[in-house]
């Protein structure tokens, strides 16, 4: 089974805390509509009042991944990563490869096209935090 080096799964998680943390700035962007809602949740968002929801929901749950990315680069600096964190990527991973899956039939093309790729990069790089490590 593939066992990805200390290197590889620290560079993982710091690709994970930016995107996530630009992920983050863009859910707020989205709050303050500078984004359309029409292109938001794949157009099918019908009023504002939706968008705000489904937006507040991104941000806290974006803001959990964000925070799991930042506690696996601390135990992966202690030498050690915890089964519960290699699940919780396990899970984030399964998240975001439904999210790809979503997104081939979103309706905007722009989800389509732009998110796509970025969701099934982010699953892929959640699994490959899941395999034990140990220093």
């Amino acid at each position: 089974m593939w066992n990805p080096s200390k290197k590889t799964r620290t560079i993982a998680s710091r690709i994970l805390t930016v995107l996530f943390s630009l992920t983050m700035i863009f859910h707020v962007v989205a709050l303050f509509q500078l984004i359309p809602y029409q292109y938001l949740w794949g157009g099918r968002l019908s009023s504002v009042e939706e968008m705000y929801l489904m937006e507040t929901v991104s941000l806290v749950v974006t803001g959990f991944f964000l925070w799991s990315s930042i506690q696996y680069l601390r135990y992966i600096n202690q030498g050690l990563v915890p089964i519960w964190i290699r699940l919780l990527f396990g899970f984030i991973g399964i998240i975001f490869l439904l999210n790809t899956l979503g997104n081939l039939v979103a309706i905007t093309n722009l989800e389509t096209l732009l998110a796509t790729p970025v969701t099934a990069f982010l699953s892929a790089i959640c699994f490959s935090l899941v395999p034990k490590y140990e220093n």
